[in-house]
């Protein structure tokens, strides 16, 4: 029912009339749905403002395994590569997966560390949320013995060459097809056998500069995720990686 022009302004006058808290209390009885609706709107505008002005976009995902690299060289492989790609820090990124940790004969303390890297690492795989791994020996042996390292020979076919500098850092590693590792575990088996291949899926970066700071007993090696959807980008990095000092 719509209210006359007279009974509007005697509501007006009212209004007028009431003190401060009668009004709060009035205006909360009779718009309390719509200001609640203004507050959300207010909440949600401010929530994508903010994500549109910090948001990056990942250029790359990377990880190192057994490895802990000062903050001089994890700001070289990270936001200096952003750089180098002629990107802008404020709105790209290298996602960095750290801190992980990769081990057959852990002991019981890090036991349970190594499982929980192992199941970080398959996870952001089969997102497809992991591109370049840095390692050392012991953890490209065990992801290149489980698969999950790329055959660099084949995949400059299809992409980008390294330079020749990079070729000469060319690495082979055993890549498991099959094996009875479950029967053993499952003393179905005595004696461990396996099919295996070799395969050229890692740069060895230990002699590089950047890694000239490192005891000589160290071994670094770059491999790229055999599933990973930026390809161009991964062989870049390894060839950054290289020709930085």
């Amino acid at each position: 029912m719509r209210l006359s022009e007279k009974e509007k302004a005697a509501n007006r006058a009212a209004f007028r009339a009431m003190n401060p808290r009668d009004k709060a209390e009035y205006i909360f009885a009779y718009y309390k749905l719509p200001l609640v609706l203004a507050l959300v709107a207010i909440v949600a505008l401010g929530s994508v403002a903010r994500w549109l002005i910090t948001h990056k976009e990942p250029l790359l995902y990377v990880a190192y395994v057994n490895v802990v690299p000062d903050e001089r060289l994890d700001e070289t492989l990270t936001t200096s590569f952003v750089q180098a790609e002629g990107k802008s820090p404020r709105r790209s990124e290298v996602v960095c997966f750290r801190e992980l940790y990769l081990s057959r004969d852990a002991d019981p303390q890090a036991h349970q560390y190594a499982y929980a890297s192992r199941l970080k690492i398959m996870a952001a795989i089969d997102a497809e949320q992991l591109d370049v791994v840095l390692m050392n020996k012991e953890s490209y042996d065990l992801l290149s013995g489980s698969g999950y390292l790329l055959d660099l020979k084949d995949a400059q076919t299809s992409a980008q060459a390294l330079s020749p500098a990079a070729q000469k850092l060319l690495t082979a590693n055993t890549v498991v097809l099959s094996d009875n590792r479950l029967e053993i575990e499952l003393n179905e088996a005595d004696e461990y056998e396996a099919d295996t291949i070799e395969q050229v899926n890692a740069l060895d970066v230990t002699a590089l500069p950047l890694f000239a700071d490192y005891p000589e007993d160290e071994s670094f090696y770059l491999g790229i995720i055999a599933n990973t959807p930026r390809l161009d980008e991964s062989l870049a990095y390894l060839q950054y990686v290289v020709e930085t000092d």
